[in-house]
């Protein structure tokens, strides 16, 4: 029987990171990111975060800001819930909004090609 733990938490890093980035880190390279998602280990010692950023050129600055502030976020998350060990944090870039764009423009040029 799986635990339904990591689940769980998962929903619950993610909550916390967003409120943490949101109201309190003040670094001009965070504003305008949203959590798209969090992966966790099954042992809770590694959470992926996927983060977007309003604008795609910019999120090479966004990964720079969340690398400086991941101590902060994972001390915050340590205080907030309480867990035994508090998971190593990875911030990734989330590129499925770019993958979904680029796929509706080629099928919006296919379409264009079959009408002519």
């Amino acid at each position: 029987m799986s635990s339904r733990r990591p689940e769980r938490v998962r929903g619950l890093l993610q909550e916390t990171v967003a409120e943490i980035l949101r109201r309190e880190v003040k670094d001009p390279r965070v504003e305008g990111i949203t959590l798209t998602g969090v992966e966790i280990t099954p042992d809770l010692k590694l959470a992926k975060i996927y983060f977007s950023t309003l604008q795609p050129e910019h999120h090479e600055d966004a990964l720079e800001g969340l690398k400086s502030a991941v101590g902060y976020i994972k001390r915050q998350i340590a205080t907030r819930l309480q867990l035994r060990h508090t998971p190593e944090l990875r911030f990734l870039y989330d590129t499925t909004l770019e993958k979904a764009n680029r796929l509706e423009s080629l099928l919006r040029q296919v379409e264009q090609e079959k009408r002519q």
